[in-house]
């Protein structure tokens, strides 16, 4: 089995950089997949990320496998002066049809987190539950109570596979998938899932779009809360503020313009969910989370440019220079 300790201590003194407002525990960090449209990988993700002052990498298997190994990744991250937040990874969590896809999925993840995530000193394994039968579940709260518990089951089962390489293991409610951003949906996958095995990503877009306030979902469920993306939607989707309540629009309205905007677009409060991450002692990662530039968008340097700007001039965020 592997031994932590060997590996996070060269990752630490990566990590310990500056942090945000002072007192704050989390660090800042970004997603791979913005950048995945980049020439030159690994290198040019994490050249693009560290150059913009940010500490950590919520990194991907594919980005990982532009290395011929492993340690080859963890020392490029070294190189760059970059912690790992994370991994993430997809599959398929609930398959009446095809349990084996199931069983597939569930060995995979974990042994994700033997061989990636420790390895690299990670804190977390985060996952998008597979997306749903749009046809025949439109929308959410589609569970029957059997098939949630078989669900729940398949998540403990890979949270305590984690657990056993020192891994949280941290589902992600995302508009379209097996759990929707739907307050009721979120709280009774929690209920029937073990609070120290199976934890939650809180998106602040994903959140918005489908009926969620940001700041409720921090204050009710922050003891499972391990990890926080961070991007805007448009006002009118504010649950706070314009009183939206979900479902989030179509899979097809987000592949003809994106839901997903860029900070100030009015949608989320952002100074009162940190807000409510600090009130609460948060100290893991807060990630930037974005799409890669869709054409006549910009470029991705010009977009990291105004997204640091906004984070330290509007939500304090101390990066590196």
């Amino acid at each position: 089995m592997l031994n932590r300790r060997d590996f996070f201590g060269a990752s630490l003194g990566a990590a310990i950089a500056a942090y945000g407002s002072p007192g704050d525990k989390f660090r800042w960090s970004c997603t791979s997949g913005m950048f995945r449209s980049l020439d030159h990988q690994p290198d040019a993700t994490l050249k693009a990320i560290s150059q913009n002052g940010f500490q950590g990498i919520e990194a991907s298997v594919e980005l990982a496998k532009a290395c011929r190994t492993i340690g080859e990744f963890k020392a490029k991250l070294d190189l760059y002066h970059l912690a790992c937040a994370n991994f993430w990874s997809g599959g398929d969590y609930y398959n009446s049809a095809n349990p084996a896809k199931v069983r597939k999925t569930v060995e995979h993840n974990i042994a994700l987190a033997r061989d990636y995530i420790a390895p690299c000193a990670g804190t977390h394994l985060k996952v998008n539950l597979a997306m749903r039968d749009m046809q025949a579940h439109p929308v959410p709260n589609w569970w029957t109570t059997e098939e949630l518990s078989t669900l729940a089951k398949t998540l403990n089962e890979i949270g305590q596979g984690t657990a056993e390489f020192g891994v949280k293991f941290a589902i992600h409610p995302h508009n379209w998938t097996l759990i929707d951003c739907n307050y009721t949906e979120v709280k009774r996958i929690m209920d029937l899932t073990d609070p120290k095995l199976v934890y939650m990503v809180a998106d602040t877009a994903h959140l918005s779009l489908g009926g969620i306030d940001p700041v409720k979902f921090v204050n009710d469920w922050f003891p499972r809360i391990v990890d926080v993306h961070l991007k805007d939607v448009e006002q009118k989707y504010s649950p706070a503020n314009a009183g939206w309540t979900g479902p989030a629009p179509s899979k097809e309205e987000h592949a003809r313009a994106s839901l997903y905007k860029e900070f100030g677009a009015g949608g989320v409060d952002f100074v009162a969910f940190l807000g409510a991450l600090r009130k609460h002692g948060y100290d893991g990662w807060v990630a930037l989370d974005f799409d890669p530039p869709r054409p006549g968008e910009g470029s991705v340097e010009e977009k990291m440019e105004n997204r640091r700007k906004y984070v330290i001039e509007m939500l304090h965020a101390t990066l590196g220079s």
